[in-house]
């Protein structure tokens, strides 16, 4: 079987854009080129790799896993030819970074414009999504650098502790438990009430069913919704109760509103951290993203942004 990186890039593009004829326009090959460079390819490896629909084309499960792996080593090629090239060359390229989105009214333009800035040959990619998607994410490639919670110790990983946060209880608007004041409520109060929690992966879902596992409880989750300001919305309408963290709960137009108690004996405590794959070299254009990142994220830790979350 002879497969170079140029097939690699080409079947790469094809999933990406779920057409042949869009792949083909993007990579600046002609179509029938390009059909012929994935028929060789299926018929080297003898197997199916793109279904064929009405809508375009969708990868196969084979498919799926070639596009994975093949995207790491077009990204290690690309840090390889970084390297050599010597790292005090100016930063071009790729870099793609994800980004939570209860983090990216934060980060994300500001991050876009401090690479535009200083950085202009460099092509970012920002995806911001579920926090629990971040690691994988990270393990198999789609993103070179990401902002996870509770990342430290985890395989294959290299990461950077950020700063540390608690989760609250939010309420509705007059609430009773709002006389708890800073004295909080017992997580064996909370894990019974209503709950509304967005659904795993979700960061803040993982980290209360560990804690009511710790606990021996169960969280009383009456719906799942993976949008924390559907969910804020919902807690605001005297729906239920949700666990966030103060930053999130605080902020948009809902946040105002709600009540919020701190959550003891014991508090839940997640760390944000800046990561990236231990077994991947950062190309020169990510090690610059990254930068800029720690550099965004320090300024909010000096605004004390973090400060007092608990």
């Amino acid at each position: 079987m002879n497969m170079d990186l140029r097939q690699l890039r080409y079947f790469v593009g094809i999933v990406e854009y779920g057409s042949v004829s869009r792949a083909a326009e993007a990579l600046h090959v002609a179509q029938p080129a390009l059909s012929q460079h994935l028929k060789k390819l299926e018929d080297d490896l003898g197997c199916q790799l793109m279904l064929r629909t009405p809508r375009g084309v969708v990868p196969t499960e084979s498919g799926r896993r070639l596009a994975q792996q093949a995207a790491v080593i077009l990204q290690q090629v690309s840090a390889l030819r970084d390297e050599v090239r010597g790292l005090e060359a100016a930063p071009a390229g790729p870099a793609s970074v994800g980004i939570p989105t209860s983090l990216g009214p934060l980060l994300t333009v500001p991050l876009a414009l401090a690479v535009r800035r200083l950085y202009p040959a460099v092509h970012l990619r920002v995806v911001e999504g579920l926090s629990g998607h971040m690691l994988d994410w990270l393990h198999s490639g789609m993103v070179d650098v990401a902002l996870v919670f509770g990342a430290e110790g985890v395989p294959g990983l290299a990461s950077e502790f950020i700063a540390e946060e608690y989760l609250q209880l939010a309420a509705p608007p007059g609430d009773p438990l709002a006389a708890r004041g800073a004295a909080g409520v017992d997580l064996a109060e909370v894990l019974p009430l209503p709950l509304i929690l967005p659904s795993r992966p979700h960061g803040v879902r993982e980290e209360v069913e560990q804690a009511a596992l710790v606990a021996r409880q169960s969280p009383n989750v009456i719906l799942e919704i993976d949008s924390l300001e559907h969910i804020k919305a919902l807690v605001a309408e005297g729906v239920g109760y949700t666990i966030v963290s103060k930053r999130v709960a605080s902020s948009g137009p809902v946040g105002a509103t709600l009540v919020q108690v701190p959550i003891v004996n014991p508090r839940i405590e997640r760390r944000i951290s800046l990561a990236h794959a231990s077994t991947r070299p950062l190309s020169v254009a990510a090690q610059a993203v990254r930068s800029l990142m720690a550099a965004r994220l320090d300024e909010l830790i000096t605004a004390g942004y973090w400060r007092e979350q608990g």
